[in-house]
C-alpha cells in the first residue's frame, strides 16, 4: 500500500481471542494505568502552573498595539527584519525575565561529548522523535556501522536535551540514570544544569511562552532551528529555593507516576501474550507475581 496504514476492512476481520477471568484482570490495570498516565499529567502541570506564577507569567497578558516601531539599531543588532521578533509583547517578555540579569548559561551548560561510532558496537540513539510528551525519552539501539549522522553527543544522567528544531513543540526532556552514555542527536542542544535542578530547568524550557519565544529565534530562516548560543543567552530570572524544591518533587512525582503507568500496561500486554501462548491459568499466576512485586 502506499499509505502504511491497516485498513478498517483488515481490523474488522481480525480474531480477538475471549478470557473469562483474565479479562476484568486487564481490564483492571488498563484502568489503573489510565489513571497513573492522568495523575502525571496533572503533576507536570502543577509544576509548569507553578513555575508560572513564580515568572510573574501567570495570567500574563500585556497590551496589543495595531501598530509598533523598532530602531534601526535593534535591527541590525539582532540582524534580523521580521517585524513579530520586535513585537511589544516580546519586548515586554524579555524585560519581564531579564528583571535579574540572568541568563540560561548562568544556570547550565552545554555538554559536548562528542560520540565516535568507531569506537563501540552498537549504541543507544536518541533522536527528536524519542521525545515523549511527558518529559521523558526514548531511544534505539543502533549497530555502529548503521550509526546515522547527526548522533552526535553523548549524554549523562540529569542532562536536559531541548530540541532545537521547531521549539515551539516543547520537546525536552532529563536523561534517565539508565541512560548514561546514550547518544543524542545534532539536533538538541544537550545541557548540564549548574544552578538549578534539572526538573526545574526542563520545566522552564517547556514552557508554551517561552517555546513560543524560543520559536521566534527559529524564524525568519531556511531552516526553522534556534542555535545554542541564542538558547544559553535567554534571560531567566531567580528562582526562589521554595519554589525550585515543589517544581521538582512534583516532576520527579510525574516520572514515577509515568513509569508505573507503563509498567502495568506492559503487564497486561504480556499477560495477554501468555494466555495466548501458555493458557489463561498461566496469564493468572504472571499477573500474581507481579502484584506482589508491585507491593512488596
Amino acid at each position: 500500500m502506499a499509505q502504511p496504514h491497516i485498513a478498517p476492512s483488515y481490523l474488522q476481520s481480525m480474531i480477538i481471542p475471549r478470557f473469562g477471568a483474565l479479562e476484568p484482570a486487564v481490564d483492571t490495570l488498563v484502568d489503573r494505568s489510565s489513571d497513573l498516565s492522568r495523575d502525571a499529567a496533572q503533576r507536570l502541570f502543577d509544576a509548569e502552573t507553578a513555575l508560572l506564577g513564580a515568572l510573574g507569567l501567570a495570567g500574563w497578558t500585556p497590551s496589543v498595539p495595531l501598530t509598533y516601531t523598532a530602531s534601526a539599531a535593534a535591527a541590525f543588532g539582532a540582524a534580523r527584519l521580521d517585524a513579530q521578533f520586535f513585537a511589544p509583547r516580546i519586548r515586554a517578555l524579555l524585560d519581564l525575565l531579564a528583571r535579574d540579569g540572568r541568563k540560561l548559561s548562568d544556570i547550565a551548560k552545554p555538554r559536548r561529548n562528542r560520540f565516535n561510532a568507531s569506537k563501540c558496537d552498537a549504541f543507544h540513539y536518541i533522536e527528536i522523535g524519542d521525545i515523549e510528551g511527558g518529559g521523558g525519552v526514548g531511544s534505539t539501539l543502533i549497530d555502529s556501522t548503521d550509526a546515522p549522522s547527526r548522533a552526535t553527543w553523548h549524554v549523562r544522567p540529569g542532562d536536559v536535551l531541548t530540541s532545537t528544531v521547531r521549539p515551539i513543540r516543547r520537546l525536552s526532556a532529563i536523561i534517565a540514570p539508565e541512560q548514561d552514555g546514550y547518544v543524542a542527536s545534532s539536533g538538541f542542544a544537550v545541557l548540564q544544569p549548574t544552578g538549578v535542578t534539572p526538573e526545574v530547568l526542563m520545566t522552564f524550557l517547556r514552557l508554551p511562552v517561552i517555546c513560543e519565544l524560543m520559536d521566534l529565534y527559529a524564524s525568519a530562516s531556511m531552516y526553522p532551528a534556534i542555535s545554542e548560543a541564542d538558547i544559553l543567552g535567554m534571560p531567566i530570572p531567580n528562582i526562589p529555593d521554595a519554589l525550585s524544591k515543589t517544581v521538582t518533587q512534583s516532576v520527579q512525582s510525574a516520572f514515577a507516576a509515568r513509569a508505573r503507568s507503563r509498567a502495568l500496561l506492559e503487564a497486561a500486554k504480556r499477560a495477554i501474550e501468555i494466555a495466548i501462548e501458555e493458557g489463561e491459568a498461566a496469564a493468572i499466576a504472571y499477573l500474581s507475581v507481579e502484584e506482589v512485586r508491585a507491593n512488596g
